[in-house]
C-alpha cells in the first residue's frame, strides 16, 4: 500500500496534531491578566484538542484569535503561539517551514524556554519528512525526546514518542515504532488525557497493519471510524477510511479499498487537505494497478502529483515512479517502465524501505522477462531473494522486540507490585514498633504470605521466561525450528559427525513459483501452504533428521549419518511429497512443487555456511534446470 506522505500522515493525525504541543500556561505578574487569561484557555483548548475544527480556513481564524490575545511583550505567549502557528496552521513549502522552525529554536533557546524549543523541534521535524526523507526527521525528534526527558516533561516526551513513532513506522521500524506507541498510549491513559488517547490508537492501529496484524488493526480503525461518524468529525472519518482502505489493500481485498479510499476522498476535500487528496489517489493508482487497470492509475497519479508539488511534498517521489512504472509496465511500456524502476530504485534505497524495493525488483523482473532479457531478470530476481531474507530477518527482530517489550514491562510491573509489598510491610512493622505483643505474630504472618507470593511470583516468572526463549527458537508460522535454532542444531549435528567420522547431509529446499501463489491465492492462503509443506516434510523424514525454516518459502533439511545416496532419495521422496500435496480445500487447482539441492559434508574442508552454500547451490541449479527437481553438485547428484 502506499506510503502516505509525511504530511500527509501528519494529516492522518489531523486531530493528533492537536495533541502535539503541550501544557504550559504560566501567569507572569507584569502583563494584563485578564488577556494573558484569555490566551491560555484558547491556546490550552487548542493544545488538548478541544477545539478541532476539521479545515485549515477555519484552523487558521482559531489561530488568529490565538495570536490577538498575546498580551504586548509577553515574549513567552509569543512563542507559544508560533508554535502552535508551525505545528498546526503553516501552509507554506517544508523548506519555508523549517526556516520558521530554526527561527523559534533560536529565539526559545535566548530566552530558556524549553517547551516551545521541544515543540519547534517536532515542527522542524514534521517539516523535514516532506523536504527529503522521514529518516532525517528522526534527528529533532530525537533532539526533542532527549530534551523532554531531561527536564521531566512526560506529556512532551509521549508526544515526541507518536512523532518517531509515525517515522519509525514508515521506515518499515513497525515493532519499535508500536513501541513507542504504546509508551506514550501509557501516559495519556494514566494522565487524563481522552482525545490524545484516542487519536494515538490511530498510530496503533497503524503500526499494527505495517506488521501484518490485520486483525488488531482493522478493530482499532472500526471503533475509530464509529467514534467519528457519532461525533460528526469528518478529520477522524477521513483518517479511518483513509487507512482502512490501505488495509483493505494490504489483505487483497480491493473493492472494499477501493470503496474506502473513495470515501475518503470525498472527506478529504470537504475538509480542503490537499496533501491527503495527493496520497488518497496515490492509494487508488495502486488499487488500479492491482486490479489491471493501468490507464486509470495513471489518471490518478496524474491527480496526484499537483497536490504533492502544491505543498512541496517530495517524500512519494518513490511511490509515484513505482506505480507509475506499474502502470507503463501494464501498458506493455516495459522499456520506459525499466527506467522508471531505476529512478524509484534510487530512492528506495534512499529511504531503506525493504517492502517497497522487493516489490520493485519483482515487478522489474517481469518487464526483462517480457523483453526476453535474461541475464537483468535473473539478477533481479537473485537479488530478490536476497531483499526477502532481509525481510524475514526484519520480522523475526521486530516479534524479537516486541517479545523483550513485553517482558520488560511485565518485570517493571513485577518490581511495582514487589516495591508496594515492601512499603505495606514497613508500614506494618512501624505499626507493630506501638503493639508489639499484639500484632508481631500478625507480622510474622504476613512476611511469610509476602514471601510465598514472591515465590510464586519468581516461579512464573521463570516458567515465563522459558517459554519466551522456546518461542524465540521456533518459527511462529509453521511451528518447526526458525533460522536461528536450524543453523545451531545443524552446527551441532556437523561437528558430532566430524568428531565420531560418519557423513552428513543437507538438502536446502524453496517452493517453486511462491510469490505466484501469494498473488493468485493472498498471504493467508500462502501461510496455510507453507504449514502444509512443513508437515509434510515431517512426514516424510526420520525421526532424527532435523527440519527448519530458513525465511520465506525455503527450508533446510539435515540428514545425520546419510550418505549422499540416501539423502538424494530422501530429497526425492521430499519432492514427491510435496508435488502431490493435496491443496485443493485451501484454492480450487492449488498445486506446489519444490526444488530440492543436496550437499554431503567433507570433513576435512567444509564449515556450516560452506556446506549450505553448496546446498543452496545445488538447489539453484535444480531452479535453472526446470524446478521440480533434485539437484547435487557431485558428477552423480541429477535425480529427476
Amino acid at each position: 500500500m502506499p506510503i502516505p506522505t509525511p504530511r500527509a500522515t501528519l494529516t492522518l493525525r489531523f486531530v493528533s496534531m492537536l495533541l502535539l504541543c503541550v501544557l504550559l500556561g504560566r501567569a507572569f505578574a507584569t502583563v494584563p491578566p485578564g488577556k494573558a487569561e484569555a490566551f491560555d484557555q484558547l491556546a490550552g483548548q487548542l493544545e488538548r484538542g478541544e477545539i478541532a475544527p476539521d479545515n485549515q480556513a477555519d484552523m487558521l481564524k482559531v489561530l488568529q484569535q490565538v495570536k490577538g490575545l498575546v498580551p504586548p511583550g509577553d515574549a513567552r505567549r509569543e512563542l507559544r503561539y508560533r508554535y502552535l502557528f508551525c505545528i498546526l496552521g503553516m501552509d507554506a513549502s517544508p523548506a519555508e517551514g523549517i526556516a520558521y522552525a530554526d527561527q523559534g529554536l533560536a529565539d526559545a533557546r535566548r530566552i530558556g524556554y524549553v517547551e516551545a524549543e521541544v515543540n519547534f523541534h517536532f515542527c522542524r521535524g514534521s517539516n523535514q519528512e516532506s523536504l527529503t526523507t522521514s529518516r532525517d526527521a528522526l534527528v529533532d525528534y530525537d533532539a526533542g525526546i532527549a530534551l523532554a526527558r531531561r527536564h521531566e516533561n512526560t506529556r512532551l516526551v509521549a508526544d515526541g514518542l507518536t512523532w518517531r513513532g509515525s517515522v519509525q513506522s514508515l521506515l518499515g521500524e513497525h515493532a519499535l515504532a508500536l513501541v513507542d506507541f504504546l509508551e506514550a498510549q501509557k501516559f495519556y491513559e494514566t494522565s487524563g488525557a481522552p482525545i490524545e488517547s484516542e487519536q494515538n490508537l490511530f498510530n496503533i492501529a497503524v503500526a499494527y497493519r505495517r506488521l501484518g496484524e490485520s486483525a488488531q488493526a482493522r478493530d482499532y480503525l472500526d471503533k475509530l471510524l464509529a467514534l467519528g461518524e457519532q461525533r460528526h468529525d469528518r478529520a477522524q472519518q477521513l483518517a479511518a477510511h483513509m487507512q482502512l482502505g490501505f488495509l483493505d489493500s494490504d489483505v487483497g481485498e480491493q473493492a472494499s479499498a477501493e470503496s474506502h479510499l473513495h470515501k475518503a476522498l470525498a472527506l478529504a476535500r470537504a475538509v480542503e487537505n490537499r496533501s491527503q487528496e495527493a496520497g488518497i489517489h496515490l492509494g487508488l493508482a495502486q488499487v488500479d494497478n492491482q486490479q489491471g487497470r493501468y490507464a486509470q492509475a495513471l489518471e490518478e497519479l496524474a491527480l496526484a502529483q499537483p497536490g504533492f508539488a502544491r505543498t512541496g511534498d517530495r517524500s512519494n517521489r518513490d511511490m509515484v515512479l513505482l506505480q507509475t512504472a506499474k502502470a507503463h509496465a501494464g501498458l506493455g511500456l516495459h522499456d520506459q517502465a525499466i527506467a522508471e524502476y531505476a529512478q524509484a530504485e534510487t530512492l528506495l534505497q534512499q529511504s531503506g524501505n525493504l517492502r517497497y524495493l522487493a516489490e520493485l525488483l519483482d515487478a522489474r523482473a517481469r518487464s526483462y522477462q517480457a523483453l526476453n532479457r535474461l541475464e537483468p531478470e535473473v539478477t533481479d530476481l537473485r537479488r530478490l531473494v536476497k531483499v526477502r531474507e532481509a525481510l524475514d530477518r526484519k520480522a523475526h527482530s521486530d516479534n524479537a522486540t516486541l517479545m523483550n517489550y513485553q517482558f520488560q514491562t511485565a518485570q517493571r510491573d513485577q518490581e511495582s507490585r514487589r516495591l508496594a509489598a515492601d512499603r505495606a510491610l514497613k508500614e506494618q512493622q512501624l505499626q507493630s514498633l506501638e503493639h508489639v505483643r499484639r500484632w508481631q505474630r500478625v507480622a510474622l504472618v504476613l512476611g511469610g504470605v509476602l514471601i510465598l507470593m514472591l515465590l510464586w511470583l519468581a516461579a512464573r516468572q521463570f516458567r515465563r521466561s522459558r517459554k519466551l526463549h522456546r518461542l524465540a527458537m521456533t518459527d511462529p508460522l509453521t511451528g518447526i525450528a526458525n533460522r536461528r535454532h536450524i543453523e545451531e542444531l545443524a552446527r551441532r549435528a556437523l561437528g558430532d559427525a566430524r568428531a565420531q567420522g560418519e557423513s552428513l547431509c543437507v538438502l536446502v529446499l524453496d517452493v517453486d513459483h511462491f510469490k505466484s501463489v501469494n498473488d493468485a491465492f493472498g498471504h493467508a492462503v500462502g501461510d496455510q501452504v507453507l504449514v502444509r509443506i512443513a508437515q509434510a516434510c515431517r512426514q516424510v523424514l526420520r525421526r532424527f533428521d532435523l527440519l527448519g525454516r530458513m525465511g520465506g518459502e525455503e527450508f533446510l533439511i539435515v540428514l545425520p549419518d546419510t550418505s549422499l545416496d540416501v539423502a538424494l532419495q530422501i530429497a526425492e521422496r521430499l519432492r514427491r511429497k510435496l508435488e502431490s500435496l493435496p491443496l485443493g480445500n485451501l484454492a480450487p487447482g492449488l498445486e506446489v512443487t519444490a526444488s530440492v539441492g543436496a550437499a554431503e559434508a567433507d570433513h576435512e574442508s567444509d564449515d556450516l555456511p560452506e556446506l549450505i552454500r553448496r546446498a543452496d547451490t545445488a538447489m539453484y541449479r535444480a531452479k535453472d534446470a526446470g524446478r521440480n527437481r533434485v539437484e547435487t553438485l557431485a558428477a552423480r547428484a541429477s535425480v529427476v
